[in-house]
């Protein structure tokens, strides 16, 4: 067995070449702030020993031509005389060069070693040093040795293997060597977590499809990281609580357009029967109050749902602590949409059929599911390729101040308002919905817009000249 001596202690020296020629040392430090570890139960029986949880340091023996190769990080700070550990390396050659001794044959004691300290912020887990020492076994090309793997784990492998910017050689082994790894499921809002662990690494090993539908459910399910808004807890600090490449801002901002989008829903229709515009188009003496009636039972329904506040005119501005808000809604998009599927048909009389808001709003949460099945994921190749394109957040027109910005054939242009017709893009789609081929910009158009017009008949512009009473 390999050893060091430093500072009067001997330490053991992993090698993960024979041949190495330095010797990466490196210090796993840790804290109380640790919440996991590996294996799962290491910190739950150091902590019942009542044990300080100790900073292991340990010294590995690499081959550096695999890790300049292998590691971007690597070949900067070592591949050149621009960083200190570069230029000891260097000099350290030279002297066992002078001296006719081959770095790859000699003692560990007499190798260059690189110190390097890696902290335990980005996953909050005791235990790294096991998943760093398989992380080097791959890029020297050779299989791991831990046979029992975990999320945690290959979470754990991919953060070390974006720190080392050394993506390629990781991703390939996770998507070949771990391909049978059977995720676990996240059936519930309380598995968010492990959630968010399976799309960071499906996200940085181009797992396409998994990608999609992770990115899809977190946007549906709401994340407790975007309605919690005191500062974060440690628990919020690790990787996967802030996912990179501007994906944790986008998966938000998606929900809220979803979420705005199906709010529209009701203020359309509210608006349309409270505007001067009659909505019965029976043509009886009844289809006045019709209207009334039919009014009356949407505000009922979807205040028992809440769904609706009803709040009346305050003293205070909106600025004032005091003021009332309507709570905001942090449950799943399906589980809304299912509320809304709810409303009944309501009749005044038995000559009042389809009359109400349940024959209107079907046909609407209809597209609106269908956009969300196969248009609201994220594509990992397009997202990291061509950003600009398949981010929902519409950049601020510079040249237009005071107007607010929209797409049209891919081009960002100045109006007043980003306009939503159901009519037409039902039309546009050919009543293919989902199967649309440009599910993608249809998905797009319908949640990013700012102004929607619902209402299916394609004659009726009552939105478009009515003027209602009704105010939010």
């Amino acid at each position: 067995m390999a050893t060091i001596r430093i500072d009067e202690t001997l330490h053991k020296v992993v090698e993960i070449r024979a041949t190495g020629d330095v010797i990466l040392d490196v210090t796993f430090e840790n804290t109380n702030a640790c919440t996991k570890s590996i294996p799962a139960d290491a910190l739950q029986k150091l902590r019942a020993s009542k044990m300080p949880i100790p900073s292991p340091r340990i010294f590995y023996r690499v081959r550096l031509d695999t890790l300049k190769k292998q590691s971007k990080y690597f070949l900067h700070l070592l591949g050149s005389d621009v960083f200190g550990e570069g230029r000891s390396i260097n000099e350290a050659f030279t002297k066992l060069a002078e001296t006719n001794l081959n770095p790859t044959e000699i003692d560990a004691e007499m190798l260059p070693r690189i110190s390097i300290v890696d902290e335990m912020d980005a996953t909050a887990s005791y235990g790294r040093e096991a998943v760093f020492h398989d992380f080097l076994r791959i890029i020297h090309g050779a299989d791991i040795l831990n046979k029992s793997l975990s999320i945690l784990y290959i979470t754990i492998l991919v953060v070390m293997a974006d720190r080392f910017d050394c993506m390629a050689p990781i991703s390939r082994y996770i998507t070949s060597k771990m391909a049978s790894f059977r995720y676990p499921q996240t059936l519930d809002k309380k598995a968010e977590e492990t959630l968010r662990m399976k799309l960071l690494i499906f996200y940085h090993t181009n797992q396409a499809a998994r990608l999609l539908s992770a990115t899809k459910e977190l946007v549906l399910r709401g994340s407790t990281a975007w309605v919690e808004y005191d500062e974060r807890s440690p628990g919020f600090t690790t990787a996967w609580w802030d996912l990179p490449e501007d994906l944790e801002g986008e998966l938000s901002h998606r929900r809220m357009c979803i979420l705005r989008t199906i709010a529209s829903l009701q203020t359309h229709f509210i608006e349309l029967y409270t505007s001067r515009t009659q909505q019965c188009t029976l043509g009886y003496d009844s289809s006045p109050s019709c209207d009334s009636f039919q009014l009356g039972e949407m505000i009922r329904f979807l205040t028992k749902k809440n769904l609706l506040s009803l709040v009346p005119f305050q003293s205070c501005s909106p600025e004032d602590p005091d003021y009332i808000w309507p709570e905001p809604y942090t449950g799943e998009v399906e589980h809304l949409i299912g509320l809304l599927r709810q409303c009944p048909s309501y009749q005044i009389d038995k000559n009042h059929s389809h009359c109400g808001l349940r024959t209107k709003i079907l046909p609407a949460l209809d597209y609106i599911r269908d956009c969300m099945d196969t248009g609201i994921g994220i594509k990992v190749q397009r997202w990291k390729t061509d950003r600009s394109s398949q981010t929902w957040i519409i950049p601020k027109a510079a040249s237009h101040p005071g107007r607010k910005p929209f797409e049209v054939a891919g081009k960002i242009g100045a109006v007043d308002t980003r306009i939503f017709d159901f009519t037409k893009a039902k039309q546009a789609d050919m009543g293919l919905g989902a199967n649309s081929i440009n599910i993608d910009q249809s998905a797009k158009s319908l949640f990013t817009a700012e102004k929607w017009y619902w209402t299916a008949d394609p004659d009726d512009v009552t939105l478009r000249s009515a003027k209602s009473a009704w105010k939010f």
